[in-house]
């Protein structure tokens, strides 16, 4: 650490320790521009986290920018629906012309309980299934474990009432015979599936599309709506997202990340027009206009398809960087993607499921993760969490961070023969 950094971690220790925690895990964030992010002594990373996924344009994007900085001239309020709202519903309809209508929402978990609450109320049923590795978020229904049986979950926190744990049953990910298992007990009563298609808590699994298909087969079966969570692949791994990229056809996409342009949070519903929804009064507050018009100008980018190609060639050079470094060093380095997504891990099985997203070697993965760091570039603190690339990364800046991972490798080599 350096002397600014160092001070300001001591004051967030006694005044807010999870600052202080985060800051100590990953980076106490000063300032970021295009890939780059800097710490409070003006020390430049370039950067693999991108805002959690949501920075799909990189850091600053002067677009969006320029769209929230017009946004805040005009005094618009928080509270007030605003004339951006229908701007931005009439972009993400080009995007996914098959949904509507579309409810925005403020967050993420605002949007994940709004998209839970209607397809309660269109089925009339109470019950949920989910798959591990689903994201959760901070949706209180979703805080949910396997215990005991397949199907079967526990609270996964304190504090949850096992009432409502047991509404919700739980799936290993990956598996189409045990999802159609606990179908054929419970899918008379069952609301909707939740399905992650990338299994995201297990950092990036890239799914068989004939799983995918069968998923969506077995709650046409039984009359569950499909709510895909795309929260981290709207718009990223494709235009339409992975909803367009594996052709999956769901009734609900929850959306949000890449939505708000790293500027502010902001989530959304989307309805299946063959569904004929209604939208309820009940629904959330507005999100924040500010939010909204980073929306829009973020949309208004992506339309082009060129920043899409550049993306997935930038993708695959890190990939095949990582796995060629691998290689060279003997190292059990792995590299999942989807699209502009990674997870690293150090792992001799590779990552495909709950079990072998446990096994990594998360001492290995640290140091691994402190060497790069030093180096230049940052990862997420965690192995197998999610690592995205950005529009502003370009080619030198795939190849600083690889050449900053060799460092760490030669490092970590010249320490175990020591």
């Amino acid at each position: 650490m350096a002397p600014r950094t160092d001070e300001l971690l001591a004051q967030a220790k006694e005044l807010a320790p999870i600052v202080a925690h985060r800051g100590q895990q990953g980076l106490l964030l000063a300032k970021a521009q295009g890939c780059r992010v800097f710490d409070a002594d003006n020390v430049g990373f370039v950067d693999l986290t991108c805002g959690g996924g949501s920075c799909l344009l990189g850091y600053a994007n002067q677009y969006v920018l320029d769209a929230v900085r017009k946004a805040t001239t005009l005094g618009l309020a928080s509270g007030f629906a605003s004339t951006a709202e229908v701007e931005l519903a009439e972009a993400c309809s080009e995007f996914l012309p098959n949904y509507a209508p579309w409810v925005f929402t403020s967050s993420e978990t605002e949007a994940f309980e709004l998209a839970l609450r209607f397809c309660r109320r269109h089925t009339g049923r109470m019950r949920l299934v989910v798959f591990d590795g689903n994201r959760s978020g901070a949706v209180e229904t979703l805080q949910v474990i396997p215990g005991g049986p397949v199907g079967l979950s526990l609270p996964k926190i304190s504090g949850l009432l096992p009432e409502l744990a047991r509404t919700v049953r739980v799936v290993p990910w990956g598996n189409a015979e045990a999802l159609g298992r606990v179908l054929e007990e419970v899918g008379v009563d069952t609301a909707a599936v939740l399905l992650d298609p990338i299994a995201s808590q297990f950092g990036v699994i890239p799914p068989d599309p004939g799983f995918l298909q069968k998923v969506r087969e077995l709650t046409r079966n039984v009359g569950a709506l499909l709510v895909l969570d795309e929260t981290l692949t709207g718009f990223r791994v494709d235009r339409g997202g992975a909803n367009q990229a594996f052709h999956i056809d769901a009734d609900v996409l929850v959306l949000g990340g890449v939505l708000g342009g790293g500027v502010s949070s902001l989530g959304a519903v989307a309805f299946a027009k063959h569904l004929e929804v209604t939208v309820a009064e009940e629904v959330a507050p507005p999100p924040s206009p500010l939010a909204v018009s980073a929306a829009v100008a973020t949309l208004s980018v992506l339309r082009n398809d060129a920043g899409y190609l550049r993306l997935e060639e930038r993708s695959v050079q890190l990939e095949t960087g990582v796995q060629a470094l691998a290689e060279k060093f003997e190292r059990p380095l792995r590299v999942n993607r989807v699209g502009s997504i990674f997870s690293f891990s150090f792992s001799r099985q590779g990552v495909r499921d709950a079990a072998s997203a446990a096994a990594c070697d998360q001492a290995t993965y640290r140091r691994f993760y402190e060497a790069v760091k030093d180096n230049g570039a940052l990862l997420p603190a965690k192995s197998p969490a999610p690592a995205f690339l950005s529009l502003a990364h370009g080619v030198k800046d795939v190849e600083a961070i690889l050449q900053a991972m060799e460092a760490a490798l030669r490092k970590m080599q010249k320490e175990d023969e020591a």
